[in-house]
């Protein structure tokens, strides 16, 4: 068989040299692995796909795909409720109180619910602007309080997070720490999540394979290139879009100027630790790419906090 896939090559080699590098620098961190995913975010074809930092060093957490294992998201799935919350008619300049809450569980036994933020301060008043932004764990769990979890859980399953399908089952599983990553996803499913805002709304499958042929040259598979599903409205992908390249929205976690920041282009991006520093995400993306990274550890030990 002849068989044509969607890879990138120089994009590939080139994932695969800055996990490999980043991984060996961040060992000191008790970073054991790192995996990245590069899509064309108007088509859904997977450019590169980059499973661990070394595939063949099978002592030191190679020979598995990270990128497609389901791991704790942290918060690099909010977005996705504030797309909810956008719809029911809020505006990034909509306030919400950024104060101590605590939130019933309705369930016997369990304790009340009380959420921090990151760096445990309270802001008071705070525009939903900053408050993805700045990733605020309180307002987040607020808004997730307003639009309901089942909606918030449907938007994600419509935007690729398999994962998240509100079965009744999935439903009881869950709770208001949903935003804060409580309940798995893969770098994959993230990705393709993040291309809808990238592509005005649009939900493309990813795929990898393009073409296959028999020694004849008989055309065995042919990859039919669809125009998508509309998720969420293009005006809402552009205020998320917005909220995630504006570098002052940020300021607060991140400072002026971070990382962040590609000289020269403007990325919308948003990152994700999950409790014990077990997991690291950044998914950033422009109309024409998607790229998520994750790094952690294959068996779930957690990284160095700093």
């Amino acid at each position: 068989l002849t068989v044509q896939t969607t890879l990138d090559y120089e994009i590939e080699k080139k994932a695969e040299d800055v996990v490999t590098t980043e991984v060996e620098k961040l060992k000191v961190f008790k970073v054991g692995n790192g995996s990245a995913i590069v899509m064309d975010a108007r088509t859904g074809a997977i450019l590169a796909m980059v499973g661990s930092h070394d595939y063949f060093d099978t002592d030191h957490e190679g020979n598995f795909n990270a990128a497609l294992a389901r791991r704790q998201p942290g918060s690099s799935l909010k977005p996705i409720m504030y797309s909810v919350a956008f719809e029911r008619g809020y505006t990034p300049a909509s306030l919400i109180m950024d104060l101590k809450t605590e939130f019933p569980t309705n369930v016997p036994g369990q304790p009340t619910y009380i959420p921090v933020n990151y760096d445990e301060k309270f802001r008071g008043p705070v525009q939903l602007r900053f408050a993805l932004g700045n990733s605020l764990n309180i307002p987040a769990i607020k808004m997730l309080s307003r639009v309901g979890i089942k909606p918030v859980m449907q938007k994600a399953y419509d935007m690729g997070i398999d994962n998240w399908k509100p079965t009744d089952e999935n439903l009881r599983n869950v709770g208001l720490s949903l935003v804060l990553g409580g309940r798995e996803a893969t770098l994959l499913q993230e990705a393709t999540a993040y291309s809808v805002f990238a592509d005005r709304g649009i939900k493309h499958d990813p795929y990898a394979i393009v073409e296959v042929k028999d020694s004849n040259g008989k055309t065995l598979y042919k990859h039919q290139g669809a125009s998508g599903n509309k998720v969420i409205s293009s005006e809402i992908a552009f205020l998320i879009s917005h909220i995630l390249l504006d570098d002052v929205a940020r300021f607060d976690a991140f400072g002026r100027y971070s990382l962040l920041n590609i000289p020269g282009k403007t990325v919308s991006v948003k990152t994700g630790t999950t409790d014990s520093k077990r997991d690291n995400w950044a998914v950033g993306f422009t109309p024409s790419y998607v790229v998520g990274v994750w790094v952690g550890n294959n068996d779930n030990t957690p990284m160095n906090p700093k």
